[in-house]
This record gives structure tokens, sequence and C-alpha cells, in this order.
């Protein structure tokens, strides 16, 4: 597993299972779980909650709640990595890169390589499809899947 925490936060609840690269978990497929914290980013993980080889990168803040099951290779990111100006990518002026907080709220289930990006809410008790990009809010009690990531079904 690859740990950074640089100048942040990371709390965990009891129960919290990570798998990460070769092991008893076939999703992991040999990946190592990561998770990146830096420019005073907080991630608060809740209660009951598992994860297989993740990747998550935060700047601003994650919050993941209890009973939270992230499947195999997902990816969680809170900022957009690189500037978007292509002159700041250069180097020529200054940028900053943009980020908003997550919430994955209680009971979500993530399936494998699931993207969870910058600014989003899943509410509780919903199901992301394999695969689906999540750009936008998700209410509570749904299925959404796709790129990007749509209400497909109610739950309710």
């Amino acid at each position: 597993m690859y740990l950074q925490v640089r100048n942040g936060t990371l709390t965990v609840g009891d129960n919290f299972t990570l798998t990460s690269g070769n092991c008893i978990n076939p999703l992991c497929r040999n990946i190592r779980a990561c998770i990146h914290i830096t420019h005073g980013g907080v991630v608060k993980i809740g209660n009951n909650v598992g994860m297989s080889s993740p990747c998550i990168w935060v700047r601003n803040s994650l919050t993941i709640g209890d009973n939270v099951n992230v499947g195999g290779n997902c990816i969680i990111m809170d900022n957009d990595a690189h500037e978007i100006d292509y002159k700041a990518r250069r180097g020529e002026i200054k940028g900053e890169v943009k980020s908003a907080p997550i919430v994955i709220e209680d009971d979500v289930w993530l399936g494998a390589n699931v993207m969870v990006l910058k600014g989003v809410r899943i509410g509780a008790r919903s199901i992301i499809g394999a695969g689906s990009v999540v750009t936008r809010n998700i209410p509570s009690d749904c299925i959404a899947v796709g790129n990007p990531a749509r209400v497909i079904k109610n739950l309710k």
C-alpha cells in the first residue's frame, strides 16, 4: 500500500478493511492501494468500510460514511490533478489546481473501477455500477451507471 499524508489528516473508523495488491480479493489484480493527502486535505472514513485497491487523492476533503463498500480499483479524486490552462501546465503562468469536497454517505456501494470526481455527493444507500464515472451528485436510494453516471433506477 502507498500512503502519503503531507499537511493533511486521515481518520479511520472501526472495522476498516483495505486490500492492496495480490491478496485474498481477486479484484485487486496486484494493484497497490494508494491514499495520497496533500495541501491540508482531510479524509474521514467511517465504520465498517471495505475497499479493494483504491486510488484516493485528496487536496480538499473526502468524507466516507459507515458501511460503505468500495469495489476493486476505484479512483476517488477531489481535484483536477493538473491545471486546465496549458500555460500553467508549461509553467508560463501561475495556476491553481481546482478541488472540491467529496461526500459518500452511509451504505453506498461503488462497483469495481468506479471513478468519483471532485465536488460530488453520493446519497445514502445508493449503488454506483462498475466502470461508472461520477461527475455530479447522486441522490439517496438509487442505482446510477455510465459515463457520466446517471440514475437508472430508484430503490424506494
